[in-house]
């Protein structure tokens, strides 16, 4: 039996998404660049993201990432132009719900901002000094410091098995080529199993389109929450010393943002469902 044939027929059932991935290295960033942390670009005459609950509650959130869609390539049904950020809180979940399910996509302690006409006159933005700080104690980040994310040029990436049509899309494929059919993933023997979770390592370390990675369960499992199927972007940890970068989500884990199609579409950022698993 050819595990090829089979992923072939799940490429068919779950097509390969189109993605880009973003390189991560250090160098000088500005206000308007696609980066990890640092200083956001930000009008003055907006109001400034805050937590809406637990210790965050009023507190100004922290800079994840902004991607500048001038500097990356297009890819279909994201915006092609415009700077799009993503706040959390420095709490022990990262601004992540402790609850599942369609409170995940609330944007309590995390925010996801975008700003479709870039400013050019800096005197408009917050400068460094004038961006809020949290004033609480214990703060949590997945790193310190800012770094830099060069655009790859578009690719196609292929469903993992952490997704959660995973599992029913290589059962169907399996049973089209196999004498005994099966009703699960885990009745497949793992000499089949084990090399598609070889195959979902080699995932980027930012990206986004595609499909997202997860060292725990599929958060979209849930009913309400299975139309976000778009990954928006996804920063998983990456550790270089040669490059001194250190990003942990907690025990090596990754964040996930995603969105309907439809609302991606019409730029409408106001639900996200947002996740951050370790091991």
């Amino acid at each position: 039996m050819e595990l090829e044939q089979m992923i072939s027929r799940v490429d068919e059932l779950l097509p390969p998404q189109p993605a880009v991935r973003l390189t991560i290295s250090n160098g000088e960033c500005t206000v308007f660049d696609s980066k990890l942390g640092g200083t956001p670009y930000f009008p003055k005459d907006m109001e400034y993201p805050r937590g809406k609950k637990n210790k965050f509650e009023g507190q100004p959130l922290l800079l994840l990432a902004q991607l500048n869609f001038e500097q990356i390539p297009n890819i279909p049904d994201f915006p092609t132009k415009g700077i799009l950020q993503f706040f959390i809180a420095a709490d022990d979940l990262y601004g992540m719900s402790p609850d599942y399910g369609e409170e995940m996509a609330h944007q309590h302690n995390f925010r996801v901002i975008y700003h479709e006409n870039i400013i050019t006159d800096t005197s408009l933005l917050l400068s460094e000094d004038e961006i809020p700080a949290p004033e609480v104690d214990d703060m949590y980040m997945p790193f310190t410091g800012e770094f830099k994310l060069t655009a790859g040029e578009p690719e196609k990436m292929q469903a993992n098995i952490f997704d959660f049509r995973f599992g029913d899309a290589f059962v169907k494929a399996y049973n089209e080529f196999a004498d005994e059919p099966v009703e699960e993933l885990w009745d497949i023997d793992d000499s089949i199993t084990d090399p598609l979770y070889d195959k979902a390592d080699d995932f980027p370390n930012a990206v986004i389109g595609g499909y997202p990675i997860f060292t725990q369960d599929d958060p979209r499992c849930v009913e309400d929450v299975a139309d976000c199927d778009v990954l928006l972007f996804e920063l998983d940890s990456y550790y270089n010393t040669e490059i001194g970068i250190d990003i942990m989500w907690g025990d090596s884990g990754t964040g996930s943002f995603m969105i309907p199609r439809d609302r991606l579409k019409a730029l409408d950022f106001s639900r996200v469902l947002y996740n951050y698993d370790c091991c």
